[in-house]
């Protein structure tokens, strides 16, 4: 299934159960590794006078994710991410967190499943990843990720806001 696919049920299965969080993590010093910073910054704007939805940009500090995470008592998590799955660059992919492997060549502190566990946050959470082109030092994404990640605010926003 697609990702857009598997989002629109996704978000059909909660959306009106309760609160909904984004969470876009990464490094935006590291190239590609920024998307997820990127792409919850955008929907932080514009989503902002959604009601039930919270968009948290942690970069690259998971543990405060996860404290955002505890006092919100969402019933859906999306955490936007770089990942490297070999997929072709830009590609969108989404994973039941459960599903993930850890590390899946992050640049967190610390690994998603353990935070959240350790928290106590027991939300379905899902990993919405996105194919990176370099994780080099250095600003700005490439081209390819750029587009994808205005690709999933552009969709995201729409399913969120109801349109």
């Amino acid at each position: 299934m697609a990702w857009r696919e598997s989002l629109l049920e996704i978000a059909k299965n909660v959306r009106n159960r309760g609160p909904v969080a984004i969470i876009g993590l990464g490094n935006t010093l590291r190239r590609d590794d920024g998307i997820g910073v990127y792409v919850a910054s955008k929907l932080r704007s514009s989503l902002r006078n959604v009601g039930g939805v919270e968009v948290i940009v942690a970069e690259d500090r998971v543990d405060y994710a996860a404290k955002e995470l505890k006092e919100l008592k969402p019933n859906l998590i999306i955490v936007i991410d770089a990942m490297e799955f070999h997929g072709s660059p830009g590609e969108v992919r989404i994973v039941k967190l459960e599903d993930i492997e850890e590390p899946y060549a992050y640049t967190h502190r610390i690994p998603i499943k353990i935070a959240f566990k350790l928290m106590g946050i027991e939300a379905p959470t899902y990993v919405l990843g996105i194919q990176i082109v370099s994780r080099d030092f250095g600003e700005g994404l490439s081209e390819e990720v750029k587009v994808a990640g205005d690709e999933v605010v552009e969709f995201l926003s729409k399913i969120l806001r109801g349109d």
